[in-house]
């Protein structure tokens, strides 16, 4: 059986850990036990989960730091990791960026879209004027100086939130001017440019699609539609379903875009018009992966799959479900954490347990 090393980084967050369960789905469900996953996980603190969940793990420095591609290749190096699934946005630029010289000095492949890409999707305006002028299914937005206009056109409430930053950080609803002004000054202030956007009303109407492109960029290998019921931002229920027409257009913009390995495309219905649109597009795996795994789509193992065994693969068929997610704990024992933490060996283990409560 041969080994796979997969460096997984950022374990101590949702997408990180998604990938690492679907990594471990594949090791403990399929039949095909030709090869199997071993994993090293990366983060920057050592009370992140992710890190007691897989087979080894070290603590790395922030990726602004100056010593932090070649912390990456020496891990790699010293590990033989095979390929890199990137768990952060933060991080995703960096990788990007330096994949040539990581592939160059080690023997790992990053699974990682190309920086131009990245570039478009990190910009929420930038993914704007991508989407209006290739004629896809954009949501109206301006910048603040075009704010008068466009509330002539849009009327309130509308959306306020960074071009820049990740998840929910600093995104309101606003119903007049005076809290348009207090948005923008918000986020003004934090260094980042505002984005006005046309308010989507129907949060029962918001779906996310997940799309794995093969490492040539020229066939999909997989497309799955997830309807998202969302609270405080986070999918904790979901429907996964045949979705046609958000399957379409995710992936017309997942070609246009010249998309590589994953990408993921959050989209809501526009009551006025019925029509799906597209609110981001994360150039990453999501944090619904380990979901589209159970159903029949394991993105990490395609794209795997794809990059170290050059398989073509194109599966079109997945189970239809309904997913409701709960907390849950790992537990450590104390001792053996306080040691680890102490301990100065490069790369570390040490298992967490967690209850069957059910």
């Amino acid at each position: 059986m041969e080994q796979i090393n997969v460096l997984v980084t950022s374990v101590g967050g949702i997408v990180a850990q998604g990938i690492i369960k679907s990594l471990k789905y594949r090791n403990k469900y399929t039949k095909n036990k030709e090869y199997f996953y071993n994993i090293l996980g990366t983060d920057i603190i050592f009370d992140s989960a992710g890190l007691y969940r897989v087979d080894k793990f070290s603590i790395i420095d922030k990726p602004e730091n100056e010593n932090f591609i070649q912390s990456i290749i020496d891990l790699c190096i010293d590990n033989n990791i095979d390929v890199i699934f990137v768990g952060s946005d933060v991080e995703l630029a960096v990788f990007s960026k330096n994949k040539e010289i990581i592939e160059s000095k080690t023997s790992a492949k990053i699974i990682s879209n190309p920086s131009n890409v990245i570039e478009i999707c990190r910009n929420k305006f930038d993914t704007f004027q991508f989407l209006k002028k290739n004629n896809l299914n954009y949501i109206p937005s301006c910048l603040p100086d075009e704010s008068e206009q466009f509330i002539k056109e849009n009327g309130f409430p509308v959306i306020v939130k960074p071009c820049e930053g990740f998840g929910s950080r600093l995104i309101n609803i606003v119903k007049d001017k005076a809290e348009l002004n207090y948005a923008t000054s918000v986020i003004e202030n934090y260094g980042w440019t505002p984005l006005i956007q046309k308010y989507l009303k129907d949060d029962n109407r918001e779906f996310t699609a997940g799309i794995t492109i093969d490492k040539k960029g020229c066939n999909i290998m997989s497309s799955i539609v997830i309807k998202k019921i969302l609270k405080h931002g986070q999918t904790y229920k979901a429907i996964i379903d045949k979705f046609p027409d958000i399957k379409e257009i995710s992936e017309q913009t997942a070609k246009k875009i010249k998309a590589i390995g994953a990408i993921n495309i959050q989209l809501r219905v526009d009551e006025e018009d019925n029509m799906p649109k597209i609110i981001e597009i994360n150039p990453r795996l999501s944090a619904t992966c380990p979901m589209r795994t159970i159903a029949g789509i394991n993105e990490p193992d395609i794209l795997s799959r794809n990059t170290l065994f050059n398989e073509n693969i194109n599966i079109t068929n997945y189970n239809s479900l309904l997913c409701l997610r709960y907390w849950n704990e790992t537990y450590l024992d104390l001792n053996s954490f306080n040691e680890i933490k102490n301990s100065d060996k490069k790369t570390k283990k040490l298992k967490a347990f967690v209850i069957d409560y059910f």
